[in-house]
């Protein structure tokens, strides 16, 4: 009889334990419906009806918290494309996160832009300011064109990268002959 009585007292007991604290599962369920998840991402961007850019990346994490951000931990690929449907760049990164209130996105880790002039850029970090309509680096950056190799630290560009500066240039610079361009 004792037996059962300190039977009913232990679960009695590990009822009263368990309790939840109604609110703090709210906050976790509301923390973590916070945040969508996507796999084999494929986003088409466009304005007034033309097509800009298509997006795809094997994975998307999206918070609805504010400031609201998407992260792509695993990577990314970006094809711009010009009025007419004409690749204008090809841009790739290990990890990209874009604010979504702001418009910025930030690209890191082994970031390859490829304009059609052929142009590449190469670097661990580059950001774009949309207020600006300029993608910045202060991270080294190499460029190579078809004729030239450009090393530095510090980068200021246009979205198609034909016009753009390198803040603090290292090594050799090949300039051509301005009488020859007559």
């Amino acid at each position: 009889m004792i037996r059962k009585k300190l039977i009913y007292l232990l679960i009695a007991l590990t009822a009263v334990a368990c309790e939840n604290d109604i609110q703090a599962v709210m906050e976790f369920d509301s923390k973590k419906a916070a945040v969508e998840n996507g796999t084999d991402i494929l986003l088409i961007y466009s304005q007034g009806g033309r097509v800009n850019a298509k997006l795809t990346a094997p994975t998307m994490e999206r918070s609805l918290d504010k400031p609201s951000y998407v992260k792509f931990k695993q990577g990314l690929k970006l094809l711009m494309f010009n009025d007419t449907l004409g690749l204008e760049s090809t841009l790739v990164a290990d990890t990209g996160r874009y604010l979504e209130d702001e418009g910025a996105v930030f690209l890191s880790k082994n970031v390859v832009v490829v304009n059609k002039r052929g142009d590449r850029l190469n670097t661990d970090e580059l950001n774009w300011d949309p207020k600006r309509k300029v993608f910045y680096s202060t991270k080294e950056v190499f460029i190579k064109t078809p004729t030239d190799s450009l090393h530095g630290w510090g980068l200021i560009a246009n979205e198609d990268f034909t016009d753009r500066k390198i803040i603090n240039v290292s090594g050799p610079i090949t300039m051509q002959d301005s009488l020859s361009m007559q």
